[in-house]
């Protein structure tokens, strides 16, 4: 039997953005949660001051945070900075943490960083938890936390911030009043598409090389392989799609050095997905041939956007492309859901630029402790590894430690 690809489920959803404001009783104090049970009473707030924010994030949610905090800790410490209103309501929340990067260059460094910043499920776009609108006036209070925990850290680590957040410019200020060296460590391009309201309409954006070659893998996929598309929990369950996609990523990296299927990413991804994709915020596009899963994409839906996190597909149909035709479904899931951007996150690999209209960028903001003597050696050994070419660590040479290739692969 063969059959096109499916129409996907139209759904809606009731927005957290959409939420009004608590009003403000009095001013406001700052006040820096330590403890799991000061993390957890922040549950109710959490999420309605996420999808009030400008920057459009799912890693910022409170179900990531949670797993993270839950799967990937280790030794890190809670510094969760939040601003309270005399009635005890939170309007705005610094998600940070103190902990040890795994990098041997920094592992002796105490870095003050994100919430899941660091280590396994990283996220992928963090930022202060401020109302839109409302930057200019909540931001410089909730920075204050940098200064109040200066003593208790060698340096600031902030990863994976969006650059056109109106928080990015009112960090570096801060971190600049307070710390020492503060300044943009690296700058990670993120490539999207400008989501058209059809797929014809966004085929039509490529030239004749491009849109025959995807068509002529589309009908051989159908026509010789008896091909189908679908979403994890409809013909295939979330456990089994789960099960493959595991399988199916790790055929991409056959050294091993993916940090998606680790143990703690992994029990972190699946228990996620078991809260996500029922809620329809994480979806699992599906493509099955010859009787089995050849591809799966696992990415997240934030407002109006769609976040493409990470994929697997069978090696030996790669003269199908079948990772591409699962990129092909997601597109045509997201534009036929009303999304507005298909958003392939960090890592600028050559496919990405085929298939993408626009970039925007993440930073990682570093600065240092003008009191640690473990900050000035850090600094004054790695000034004198920068006069050796040879040496250059991954840091130099601009990309984050995590590094994207650590999490992302490359299409076939």
């Amino acid at each position: 039997m063969t059959t096109t690809l499916l129409s996907p489920k139209t759904t809606t959803r009731t927005s957290p953005s959409a939420a009004v404001p608590a009003a403000r009783r009095g001013g406001l104090t700052l006040e820096i949660i330590r403890d799991v049970a000061g993390f957890h009473a922040l549950q109710p707030f959490w999420d309605v001051l996420v999808g009030q924010m400008h920057t459009r994030s799912p890693f910022l949610r409170w179900d990531w945070m949670r797993l993270w905090w839950d799967e990937c800790r280790q030794e890190a410490r809670l510094a969760i900075a939040v601003l309270r209103d005399a009635e005890g309501v939170p309007h705005a929340i610094a998600p940070l943490m103190l902990a040890r990067e795994s990098d041997p260059a920094r592992k002796h460094l105490v870095t003050l960083t994100w919430l899941a910043g660091f280590g396994e499920a990283h996220g992928e776009r963090l930022d202060l938890i401020v109302p839109a609108g409302q930057e200019k006036e909540l931001t410089p209070q909730l920075c204050r936390v940098f200064k109040m925990l200066r003593k208790e850290c060698d340096n600031v680590r902030l990863n994976h911030l969006p650059e056109e957040s109106p928080n990015t410019q009112l960090i570096l200020e801060a971190l600049t009043a307070a710390y020492s060296r503060a300044g943009i460590l690296n700058r990670q391009t993120c490539r999207f598409i400008n989501l058209p309201r059809s797929w014809e309409e966004y085929e039509a954006r490529h030239n004749s090389k491009w849109r025959n070659v995807l068509r002529r893998r589309r009908r051989a996929f159908t026509t010789e392989h008896a091909g189908t598309a679908t979403l994890a929990g409809e013909r295939v369950t979330l456990a089994e799609a789960m099960k493959e996609l595991r399988v199916l990523h790790a055929m991409q990296w056959p050294s091993g050095i993916s940090s998606f299927t680790t143990d703690a990413s992994w029990r972190f991804h699946q228990r996620l997905a078991e809260i996500w994709v029922p809620q329809q915020r994480a979806w699992m596009p599906v493509l099955e041939a010859d009787g089995k899963v050849i591809a799966i994409l696992y990415g997240f839906m934030e407002r109006d956007e769609f976040f493409q996190y990470q994929t697997g597909w069978e090696q030996s149909l790669s003269k199908i492309s079948p990772g591409k035709l699962v990129m092909r479904w997601a597109i045509d899931c997201s534009m036929q859901r009303g999304l507005r951007v298909y958003d392939m996150l960090p890592s600028d690999y050559e496919y990405k630029r085929q298939w993408a209209d626009g970039a925007r960028w993440l930073l990682d903001l570093e600065a240092f402790s003008p009191t640690s003597w473990r900050a000035t050696v850090f600094r004054t050994l790695r000034a004198m590894r920068r006069l050796l070419p040879s040496r250059r660590t991954t840091e130099e040479s601009g990309t984050s430690p995590q590094g994207p290739e650590a999490a992302h692969c490359p299409a076939e």
